[in-house]
């Protein structure tokens, strides 16, 4: 493990601290979002432009935020012993898998100090409101009210008093921002689309509401709260040491593979919906093999198993994300479409 203490380049050193593979999955859920309303509806460019930057400086401030609290706590101290670095080890020699997969906390890496993280969270924050501040303009009081939710999900997810995380509910913290990350992207985008709601109090124009994009958020918010589920499963001994009450704490290892298992199908019954909306939806299956790969790992259940699954769920929802978009292109530049006589949906 790195710590300040190393012969590191500043690049890396940056790398470390703010977790930027990490934020991929949230800009890619906004992007599928407002790119979907830019190729099928009539949004402002500048506002398609702007909520996937906005969402990103969120993205880095909740992960930052999320290790600064858990430096306080001191959780990641106890998950990242040498049991788990050696479990890493044997995920992959792959250096890209290196550079993706986690390598231990900034703050106890003596990588920053905590008065310096107070301050890189001040920025971060009041960065991204500036940024937001043309979208709160275009759609008026909605954006506030998606934003002071969103704001909400992502502080208190592991903050005091709440902590979310520590009480079983990172779970869906995580399912329900990602959600939002997608639909409300392109609600958003879309505002002044739709009808006028309360024009005699508030000038609140409505976007509009799209069953296809809001299916694939629910995709989205599913695989990426897979995705925390069995993060969590790969700290176990730490948030039991700790007191917390996570799923995984609750339920076990063999009874959260359960449920991660359950919310496979659920999420796979979902992306056959989505290809009964249009044939070329059916590329979300290539996420199949890593799903595949992490399903077997659950069900062997060899040595250190919990730790070695997390990877392939990252993957899952950030290939699913990544597919969409590819898909949405491919409707939007060859007009594909279900014959009129297949058509289901």
């Amino acid at each position: 493990m790195e710590d300040a203490g190393e012969n590191i380049s500043l690049i890396r050193k940056i790398n470390l601290i703010f977790r930027f593979s990490y934020t991929l999955p949230f800009f890619t859920a906004s992007l599928c979002g407002s790119l979907f309303a830019f190729l099928f509806y009539e949004p402002s460019l500048h506002i398609v432009i702007l909520m996937p930057l906005v969402v990103l400086l969120l993205a880095i401030f909740v992960n930052f935020s999320n290790d600064y609290f858990d430096h306080r706590s001191g959780v990641d101290k106890i998950r990242f012993s040498e049991r788990e670095e050696m479990a890493k080890a044997m995920i992959s020699d792959s250096e890209l898998l290196k550079k993706i997969y986690w390598e231990g906390n900034p703050f106890d890496n003596h990588l920053i100090t905590e008065k310096q993280g107070k301050v890189v969270m001040a920025v971060l924050l009041l960065s991204a409101c500036l940024m937001a501040v043309p979208i709160i303009l275009y759609g008026g009081w909605i954006v506030i009210a998606f934003g002071a939710i969103g704001v909400f999900l992502s502080y208190f997810y592991t903050a005091p008093p709440l902590d979310l995380g520590a009480r079983g509910l990172g779970e869906v913290d995580v399912a329900v921002s990602f959600f939002m990350l997608v639909f409300c992207s392109f609600y958003v985008a879309t505002i002044g689309t739709g009808d006028v709601l309360f024009s005699f109090v508030l000038d609140a124009s409505l976007g509009i509401f799209d069953v296809k994009i809001f299916v694939f958020a629910v995709i989205v918010g599913t695989l990426v709260g897979l995705m925390r589920l069995t993060d969590s499963m790969s700290g176990q001994e730490a948030h039991i040491a700790n007191g917390e009450k996570s799923v995984s704490v609750r339920f076990g290892l063999d009874g959260t593979a359960k449920i991660a298992k359950a919310f496979l199908i659920f999420a796979y019954l979902l992306v056959i919906i989505m290809t009964l909306f249009n044939p070329v939806f059916i590329i979300l299956f290539l996420t199949a093999p890593l799903v595949a790969k992490a399903w077997k790992i659950m069900s062997l259940k060899e040595k250190m198993w919990e730790m070695k699954v997390p990877p392939f769920f990252f993957g899952t929802a950030f290939l699913t994300e990544i597919l969409f978009i590819i898909s949405v292109i491919l409707i939007s530049v060859f007009g594909i479409e279900w014959p009129a006589s297949l058509s289901l949906l």
